[in-house]
């Protein structure tokens, strides 16, 4: 059940976003980082209409046989909940339409199997926002005028935007991660995972166990992606002992060979990478011709089918840090990909998509002792009592809202990350950093 609605276009900044944050924040929560294993067993939105994605592609989907606790066929009904749902749509070549789409499917499965929200089934209201602050702004107050119980982001830049709008009408907004400076730190936002903090934070303390004493991150060359990288990178690596230094790198850049040799120059024991999947290409082509043995550290993002493609068994070896596992053999993993199989089968469930299904389907979780009518006071409370949720797809991973998962983020409400290992191909042997 979804509706939709459209912003103008423009272009798009990264998702790591300029933070405001304490040093001593940063620091707190990277020397909180310790390594453990984990268990391990349509398109974006157009016009106003309203629409059903439904049990497409059901014949395809076959559900393992130890997703059963996963699917017990509490069918949602009644009057529908209706929960927001604003994601990077526009025309960029890196706008994420498959994170929405990936949320879509998550409400989807939730209606057919979880009793939705409340027993209540979930209405998406979906607003395309293009990384402007007129279309950000419109998408707010769509949902603020919609009377939606609550807000779930799937990608975006403008946070800082979006939040005063949403919290400010009493709705609250969730999110898999947040990194604007109100998406963490304002009473009424949730982000479910530690986000790019805890990214940072993780590469940090991998980078420390290893025995690594200097790290090069390559940064898109975006504003807040380098003032986040910055501001959070620096003190992380510090406090772990690594020093860190960042080479910019154009967006979409189609040879970043000039880049990765500068930044190879003070030779760095591991590299890391920050930047969307065009960006993140270019980057380990140039790394595999220039220095093709050093380690690599990347985001999520680097973990799309195209990046995939376009390096082979070059990215055999790399780690990507996130909050994610789809690829394993552990249940929530195939569940993601059960999901995106049956309820949006024309969906990419690669690179960010993931965090689309995390944010709604987290929503769903934390509201699962809910009773009454679900409304923006309802769920705030819920979500708030909610303790030791398991992330949707994230290998063992939970999420608390009590405020004090992440030292001087109140928003977080985990500290963990996820580490992957490329090879062959896929993304292998998640672990988790907590």
């Amino acid at each position: 059940m979804m509706s939709t609605k459209r912003g103008s276009v423009a272009g798009r900044a990264s998702r790591p976003a300029s933070l405001v944050l304490l040093a001593a924040a940063i620091l707190a929560g990277a020397a909180a980082c310790s390594s453990s294993s984990s268990t391990n067993s349509g398109g974006g939105a157009a016009g106003s209409a309203s629409a059903t994605n439904g049990s497409a592609g059901a014949a395809s989907a076959v559900a393992p046989a130890d997703l059963s606790a996963y699917l017990p066929g509490k069918k949602a009904s009644g009057t529908p909940v209706k929960i927001g749902l604003i994601n990077n749509e526009g025309s960029s070549p890196v706008a994420e339409p498959s994170t929405g789409d990936a949320a879509v499917a998550a409400a989807d499965y939730a209606n057919a199997e979880l009793g939705g929200i409340g027993g209540h089934p979930i209405q998406v209201i979906r607003c395309a926002e293009n990384e402007d602050v007129a279309s950000s702004t419109a998408c707010a107050n769509e949902m603020v005028q919609d009377n939606v119980a609550a807000v779930d982001i799937g990608t975006t830049g403008l946070g800082n935007t979006i939040v005063p709008i949403i919290t400010k009408a009493g709705i609250p907004y969730v999110s898999a991660t947040g990194s604007s400076s109100d998406e963490l730190t304002t009473p009424g936002t949730f982000m479910w995972t530690g986000g790019f903090p805890a990214d940072l934070g993780g590469m940090a303390a991998y980078a420390a166990q290893h025995g690594y004493k200097k790290v090069t991150a390559f940064v898109i060359d975006t504003p807040s992606a380098l003032a986040g990288a910055q501001e959070i990178g620096t003190p992380a690596f510090k406090a772990a002992g690594v020093a860190l230094s960042i080479e910019s790198v154009p967006e979409a850049v189609a040879d970043a060979t000039p880049q990765v040799t500068a930044g190879l120059g003070d030779k760095p024991g591991a590299v890391a990478i920050v930047a969307d999947a065009s960006t993140c290409t270019s980057v380990l082509q140039a790394l595999s011709t220039v220095d093709p043995g050093l380690p690599v550290y990347a985001v999520t993002s680097c973990l799309n089918s195209s990046t995939l493609t376009a390096l082979g068994s070059a990215m055999s070896g790399v780690k990507i840090f996130g909050r994610s596992d789809t690829e394993s053999n552990n249940p929530e993993a195939q569940l993601y990909r059960y999901v995106m199989a049956k309820y949006y089968p024309s969906a990419n469930p690669s690179g960010d998509s993931v965090t689309g299904y995390q944010g709604m389907l987290g929503l769903v979780r934390a509201t699962a002792g809910l009773t009454g009518d679900p409304t923006p006071a309802s769920i705030t409370t819920a979500v708030k009592a909610a303790k030791d949720v398991p992330l949707p797809a994230g290998a063992g991973l939970t999420f608390t809202c009590n405020g004090k998962m992440f030292p001087g983020l109140p928003s977080n409400c985990s500290a963990g990350d996820v580490v992957l290992t490329i090879e062959n191909g896929k993304a292998t042997d998640p672990q988790v950093i907590s």
